[in-house]
Parts: C-alpha cells; sequence; structure tokens
C-alpha cells in the first residue's frame, strides 16, 4: 500500500513540502472513508428506490425509481471495486465529489419534478454531510458551490413561491454549518496527524538507540573475540583468513579482505578475503597502486579511514578486474581503514556491504579500534616469522656447508641445495641452470608437475632476455609479475609462472649458470629472500664446478687407463712404455686426488663460510675487516685459477683435451672476454682497443676452449705492457689453401706497447712454467705488471689453438724493458672443423668457465 513519509524529517522540511505531504495525508484518510461512503449511499438509495413506488406519484415515480436504483448499483459497484483494487490516494478526493455529484443529480431532479421547496432539505443535508467528507478545502467549495447553484437553478424553472424564501435562509444556513464542520473536521485530523507523526518520531528514535545499543554491544563483543583468537597466532596467512572470517561472521558484512603492502610500498596486495571477492582477489594476487586509484589505494596513500555510503557516486571508488561482475554489482558501501603500528603502515582492512550507508559513525569508531588490534597481532606474527626465517638459515646453512664438504657428487649436491632453498626462500618449482653454447640447461630441479621433464628443458639465450641481464649485472633479478615482461619465455606443459627470481651462479666473475627459482601465485620475493638465494647461489656456484671438476678428473682418469690396458693387450714390445705409462698413471692419479681432495675440498668449505663473512652485516660495518676477508677471497680465486690452469695442462700433456664444436662468431667472443678486463686496464690506465673483427666469418670451434685461449693471450699482453700503454686485437680473413686451410680461416693478432720477446725464447715461451724476464712472485696478481702466474696461459693456449687444427706463433722485434719494442701474438684458425666430433667436450667445457 502507498504511504507518505512522515517521520522526523517533516517539521524540517520547507512549507511547500510539509502542506504536500499533509495533502497527501489526508487524501489518503479520505480514501479510507470512502467505502463507507459507497456502502451508505448505496444503502440509502436502494431504500429510496423502493420507497419512491410508495409515495411519488406515478408519473415522477417513473423517473426517480430508475435513477435512486443507477445510483444505488453505482455506490455498490463503488463498493466493490475499492474493496477489490487499491485506489491511488491522490483520486480519494475527485471519486469522492463524483459520488457526491451523482446524488445531487438525484435531489436536484426530485425537487425539479415535484415543484415542492421542501425538498430543499434533502440539498441541505448535501451541503452539511459535504463538509464532514471532504478535507480539501478546494473540493469542498467546488461540491458546495455546484450545490448552491444547483439549486438556484432549480428553484427559477420551478418558479416563484413565498416558501423559497425560509428555504434560501436554510441552505445559508447549511453552507455555513458544512463550512464549521469541514474546518472542524479538517483541523482535528491534522492534530491527529501531527500527533501520529510525532509518536513515530519517538519510536524511531528509541527502536534507533537501541540498535545502537546492541550494535555497539555486538561490536565491542566481536573486538574482545578477534583480539582473544589471533593473540596466540603466529602464523601470518592463518591469521589474516582467520580475522577476515571472524570480522564477516559476527558483524554480517558482505565481504571482508586485507591487503598488505609489498617490499616497494608502491603497492598494497590482497592477502586474504571472504567469499568469491576473497578468493578471486587472492587467487589472481589483486595489486592495487598506493595512491588515488582505488579506495584502498587512498587509504594506504593518506592513512585515514574512508567510509564510502554509496560506491556509486565515490569517484575513488573502482570495480576490480579480478572480481565477477556478479559480485561487483551487490557492492553498494564500503569501508577502508588503515593498518597502522606505531606510525608505520602495514596494509588497509577493507570491509563492504551490499547495503548502502551501512557504516554509521559508531561502526567506524569501533573497526578503527579493531584494526589497531588487527595491525599489532600482524606485527607480532610478521616478527616472529622473520625470526624463524633467520634460526633456519643459521641452521640450514650450517647443514648445507657440512654436505657440500662431504661430497662431490654433482646430482646430490644440486638435489641439496634446492630441498635446502625451499625451507628458506618458499618456491613452488625450482631448477639450476647451467649455460651450455647459446642455450641454458635444466640440470637440477624441483617441485615441476609429474610427468614433466624439466631435465630435458633447454632455452635459448636472446638479447636482453633474463639470462644475458644476470651475466651482464652478475645481480640476482626479481620478477614481481612476470606477465608484465613481453620477453618471458612460458614453457609448455608448465602452470604459468607469476613471480620469479633469477640468481646468478657466479665462479671467478663468470656467470655459470643460474638458480631459476619460481611462484605460480602472486607473491612476489622479498629482498631479504633475494640476499638469503644470493647465498645459496655462492655456494652452489663452487659445488657445482667442484663436482664438475672432479667428474672430469675421474674422466681423465678413465681415459688414461684405457690407454694403458689397451697398449698393453696390443704389444709385449713396449713393455718398459707401459711400464713408464703406469707410474705415469699412478702420479696423475695422486694429482688427481690431491687436486680434488686436499685443495678443492678446503676451498670450497673456505669459499662458503668466507662468503658469508662478507655478507655479515658486523664484518661490513668494520672496513678493515672487511678488507681482510675480501683479501681472502681474491686468494681463493687465485687458488681455483691455478687448480684449473694446471688440470688443463695436464690434459692437453695427456693428449685428452676433449673439443666440441659448434658455430662461434668470434668478434661477439672476444668482446665479452675484453669486458671482463676493462676494469683492469681503467686502474693500470691501458688501452684496450678491437679492429677489424666485425667483417669475420662465423666458424666451427668450441666456444668455451676459444674463450680460454683468447682470455690468456690478453692477459699475458697486459702483464708485459707498462702501464699507460696499449693493446690491440685485430683480425682478417684467410683464403682457402689446399694443404692447411681447405674452407679458408681467420687469423686473430693481438699486439701490445709492452716489453717484447727476445728472439731466441720465442718457442719457449710456449712451454710450461716459463717466465720472460724477472717477475714478481710475491703479492702480485696476474694481470699486474710483471705479475707472478704458473706460467702456463701460454701452454695451454697453444694446446687449445693446436687441437683445433690451427697454429700460435709470436713476433717480436726484441726485449727492452726500456724502450718496449712491443709484441705480436697470430692465431690461425681453419672455418670448419675437420678433426673433431660434436658433443666431444662435455667433461672440459665446465672447466674452462672460468
Amino acid at each position: 500500500m502507498e504511504t507518505p513519509v512522515l517521520k522526523d524529517t517533516l517539521i524540517e522540511e520547507d512549507a511547500h513540502q510539509y502542506k504536500a505531504r499533509l495533502r497527501d495525508v489526508l487524501d489518503m484518510d479520505l480514501r479510507d472513508s470512502l467505502p463507507i461512503l459507497a456502502l451508505i449511499f448505496g444503502v440509502l438509495f436502494a431504500f429510496l428506490a423502493v420507497s419512491h413506488a410508495f409515495v411519488l406519484p406515478p408519473n415522477i415515480a417513473a423517473v426517480m425509481i430508475p435513477l435512486a436504483a443507477v445510483t444505488a448499483l453505482f455506490n455498490f459497484g463503488l463498493l466493490w471495486a475499492l474493496r477489490r483494487w487499491e485506489l491511488p490516494f491522490r483520486w480519494a478526493h475527485p471519486v469522492a465529489a463524483a459520488d457526491t455529484f451523482v446524488a445531487l443529480t438525484n435531489t436536484l431532479l426530485h425537487l425539479y419534478l415535484t415543484a415542492d421547496p421542501l425538498q430543499t432539505t434533502n440539498v441541505t443535508l448535501l451541503l452539511i454531510g459535504a463538509g464532514f467528507v471532504v478535507f480539501s478545502t478546494a473540493w469542498w467549495g467546488l461540491i458546495v458551490g455546484i450545490t448552491v447553484l444547483g439549486w438556484v437553478g432549480v428553484a427559477l424553472l420551478i418558479g416563484p413561491n413565498p416558501a423559497w424564501t425560509h428555504f434560501a435562509f436554510a441552505v445559508v444556513s447549511a453552507l455555513a454549518v458544512s463550512l464549521l464542520v469541514h474546518m472542524i473536521h479538517r483541523r482535528t485530523y491534522i492534530h491527529i496527524e501531527r500527533l501520529r507523526v510525532q509518536e513515530q518520531h519517538q519510536r524511531a528514535k528509541l527502536e534507533q538507540t537501541l540498535r545502537t545499543t546492541e550494535r555497539i554491544q555486538r561490536a565491542l563483543q566481536t573486538t574482545i573475540d578477534v583480539a582473544q583468537n589471533i593473540t596466540t597466532m603466529f602464523d601470518l596467512e592463518t591469521l589474516l583468513n582467520q580475522v577476515c572470517a571472524l570480522i564477516k561472521e559476527d558483524y554480517g558484512y558482505y565481504h571482508v579482505g586485507i591487503f598488505l603492502l609489498d617490499e616497494t610500498r608502491e603497492f598494497v596486495v590482497a592477502r586474504a578475503g571472504t567469499g568469491e571477492i576473497g578468493r578471486a582477489l587472492c587467487e589472481q594476487g589483486c595489486r592495487l597502486a598506493v595512491g588515488e586509484g582505488s579506495v584502498v589505494g587512498w587509504v594506504a596513500a593518506h592513512r585515514e579511514t574512508a567510509n564510502v555510503s554509496y560506491v556509486a557516486e565515490d569517484p575513488r571508488y573502482v570495480a576490480l578486474k579480478e572480481v565477477p561482475l556478479s559480485e561487483t554489482a551487490m557492492i553498494a558501501s564500503e569501508l577502508a581503514l588503515p593498518l597502522e603500528v606505531a606510525g608505520q603502515l602495514l596494509g588497509v582492512l577493507n570491509i563492504e556491504h551490499n547495503v548502502p550507508g551501512a557504516f554509521n559513525a559508531e561502526d567506524v569508531q569501533v573497526l578503527e579500534a579493531l584494526a589497531d588490534q588487527v595491525a599489532v597481532a600482524i606485527q607480532n606474527a610478521t616478527n616472529y616469522q622473520a625470526e624463524q626465517a633467520r634460526r633456519q638459515l643459521t641452521e640450514r646453512l650450517y647443514t648445507v656447508g657440512m654436505a657440500l664438504s662431504r661430497t662431490l657428487d654433482l646430482k646430490e649436491i644440486l638435489d641439496l641445495i634446492l630441498a635446502g632453498l625451499v625451507d628458506i626462500v618458499p618456491y613452488d618449482r625450482g631448477a639450476v641452470m647451467l649455460e651450455y653454447g647459446d642455450q641454458v640447461v635444466a640440470v637440477a630441479e624441483k617441485g615441476f608437475p609429474p610427468g614433466m621433464q624439466p631435465l630435458d628443458l633447454r632455452v635459448h639465450i636472446k638479447e636482453d632476455d633474463v639470462f644475458q641481464e644476470l651475466r651482464r649485472t652478475q645481480r640476482p633479478l626479481l620478477i614481481p609479475d612476470v606477465q608484465q615482461r613481453a620477453d618471458w619465455h612460458y614453457v609448455e606443459n608448465l602452470p604459468p609462472a607469476r613471480s620469479w627470481l633469477g640468481v646468478p651462479l657466479v665462479h671467478q666473475e663468470n656467470v655459470i649458470g643460474m638458480l631459476s627459482l619460481t611462484r605460480e601465485h602472486p607473491n612476489p620475493y622479498t629482498e631479504d629472500e633475494k640476499a638469503l638465494a644470493v647465498t645459496f647461489a655462492s655456494q652452489a656456484a663452487m659445488a657445482i664446478q667442484n663436482a664438475l671438476l672432479f667428474e672430469n678428473l675421474a674422466t681423465v682418469n678413465r681415459e688414461l687407463e684405457k690407454t694403458v690396458q689397451q697398449l698393453s693387450e696390443r704389444t709385449r714390445d713396449l713393455q718398459v712404455a707401459y711400464q713408464q705409462l703406469e707410474r705415469l698413471d699412478r702420479t696423475k692419479s695422486d694429482f688427481i686426488s690431491v687436486a680434488s681432495h686436499e685443495l678443492r675440498t678446503p676451498l670450497t668449505v673456505i669459499s662458503g663460510y668466507n662468503q658469508m663473512l662478507l655478507d655479515d652485516p658486523q664484518v661490513k660495518k668494520n672496513e678493515a675487516h672487511f678488507q681482510i676477508v675480501a683479501g681472502i677471497q681474491s686468494g681463493i680465486a687465485r687458488m681455483e685459477a691455478i687448480v684449473n690452469s694446471i688440470l688443463d695442462m695436464a690434459r692437453i700433456d695427456s693428449r685428452v683435451l676433449q673439443l666440441h664444436p659448434e658455430p662461434l662468431i668470434l668478434s661477439m667472443l672476444i668482446q665479452s672476454v675484453r669486458s671482463s678486463l676493462l676494469d683492469v686496464c681503467a686502474k693500470r690506465n691501458l688501452t684496450l682497443t678491437l679492429q677489424g673483427l666485425e667483417d669475420l666469418p662465423m666458424i666451427e670451434a668450441d666456444t668455451e676452449a676459444i674463450r680460454k685461449a683468447i682470455y690468456h693471450l690478453l692477459v699475458n699482453a697486459l702483464k708485459y705492457t707498462p702501464d699507460g700503454g696499449s693493446i690491440t686485437v685485430s683480425g682478417h680473413v684467410l683464403p682457402p689453401n689446399d694443404n692447411e686451410l681447405p674452407d679458408g680461416g681467420v687469423e686473430i693478432i693481438i699486439s701490445d706497447t709492452g716489453i717484447g720477446i727476445d728472439p731466441s725464447v720465442r718457442e719457449l715461451i710456449f712451454t710450461k712454467f716459463y717466465q720472460t724476464g724477472e717477475v714478481l712472485v710475491h703479492s702480485s696478481g696476474t694481470t699486474t705488471f710483471k705479475g707472478g702466474g704458473p706460467g702456463l696461459g701460454l701452454a695451454i693456449t697453444r694446446g687449445i689453438v693446436e687441437a683445433h687444427g690451427g697454429k700460435i706463433w709470436a713476433e717480436s722485434p726484441g726485449y727492452d724493458e726500456r724502450t718496449c719494442p712491443g709484441s705480436h701474438f697470430h692465431i690461425v684458425l681453419p672455418r670448419v672443423s675437420r678433426m673433431l666430433q660434436p658433443g666431444a667436450m662435455d667433461g672440459f667445457r665446465a672447466s674452462v668457465n672460468g
């Protein structure tokens, strides 16, 4: 039923609004009275229709009886219609007036036909009745005006009669009585309506007070319940979800969610939520920028509570793409509160309701107090987890360090690293990937789906991709959301990655691979997690290098044993040679054992713990201690380089050097080696220039072996060139010839302005342990002027070049440390390998990564 709104706001409205509402109320009251009026008129005129047959003359009765009957039927029909349908209250006065005019028609026609002034009595009764029935003064005036005019018109038609004067006075009196009754009746109803409004107002205020009191009591009880439940929770995820569930259950809100600041403090990330909205936000990793772009972002930026009564009217509200449209359409109001502890913003508590204006001042006050308790609980849980992580880190580092010192099995080491890392830096799937040519290949994995063959995973290295960036910067790369990176490589049959952390495996300042750690849900790695992964990567790189070296040495040993056995079986005439080879084999085996266990294993342990010292904040604060630890690390690197050089030389001497030919662009390789030496050149004011390398064709050679040869030649040039000198690397194409280069070749020339080479020792310099002139042997580096070293670089270079079917030689006017005539080293390499098979250098390539 339509009911006019008359509450406490009635007295505050202006006069026009008040009159309009009052008119509606009076119309409504008249509408409620219409069924009674129709019933009275229906009974009255039904009675008149019967009585006219006995009272009126036949000629008059013939007219009045049908008219009275029709009027009775009209009123009974009106009564039936009013009971069946609801009449709009604005139609009440027109319907009442129409019914009155029907009755007036009967009265005036009766007066006219009888020509008896006494029938004026019916007119006066109708006038007085109009004052009782009608509330609207305008409609009352219309009804009485038409009635009076109708009576006057009938009187004029009947003609003069002395009684008209008497009855005219009666009509005027009835008109006055009708007006008086109308005014009293109207005022009475208006007063009654005002009393009703006041009573409703008082009742509404009382109910509102009771509801407010109950809501505050319930809110306080909820606050106590939440506080009691969360004070003993130290798992952050459980805490956040429990808080959201308790608030939603106790308050009956549509959705409750919690957003926490990420590491950059530029975004808030959905961490917990209730219902379909919470599930969608958390699963899709909703990230909102801190700022004006959303209600939550605005609260995070201003650290103020935002109470949005109507989300459709607030410019800060934005419908989130992660939330289904059916859920978004249900949201009508929103309340977002900052989560702060000691002035530090942790995140935002976000509450949404499907009722407009759902949050009043009392709600906001109670929820702000609750948000403060939630913030304290979040801070406690975060601190607890951080302490647990530090404790686990210490234990895990100790465990991994001890395990690495006990084994040289590559698979066992890699599995141990990944298994230990997942406890400290949680990830969904992880892999150790090593660089092989133009690819990075997975050599160990954890967390990949069943049926997947992750160890067959090979990713081609592309310009400016993530591995190139890791190799260039030698720093970890954190991608909070890989969907924002166009160059991300998605692997078929793998769940799509969301957050990714790549940590380079650096050995002797060269990147040999990386740790790939993937999270399938949007939960970016923190800076602390990144630092922990770097520590693990340092140990991983050392362990991988040691294990590969051990495997390579074992392979060399097996090949030597096989060779000795074959020689023994084929000829007895070489018994003496066999015995010598057997002694050599024992010597090499002893050497391998000493190098792997007595040198590499202690170096691994020393390097691991020394790396921990380098990362220790207390050591970093003490400059003297940090310099000492850095010096230890430098010495370890030099010892590893010496061991590697000795092993390379052993392979060359034993003729077990194995190569893996592949397409190679010399200009890019030489540029890479040059980049690694630019810091040395800058320190000694040396100029290292490349000329004419861009036109060199692609050749077939082992990339890492050639890198090793070029590196030794450039280091040799740096060592024997005084500070301020220059080194130039140039090259040109050699045409094919029938003897040495049937497919053509390339010649690389490395020229320097150094002290030169005596002509008598031009061949001797390519032998093991030979040093030109008097060199420093104490506290010197391989790149300092006349610095010390094992004297194996040029010997290794010649072995590598000749293993490729090439040649190397040196040219120099002579040796003079005063005039520095300089030297020129020439390398000739064939374009196409004629003597090596692909895949033959798996053992050697790891040892030449350095």
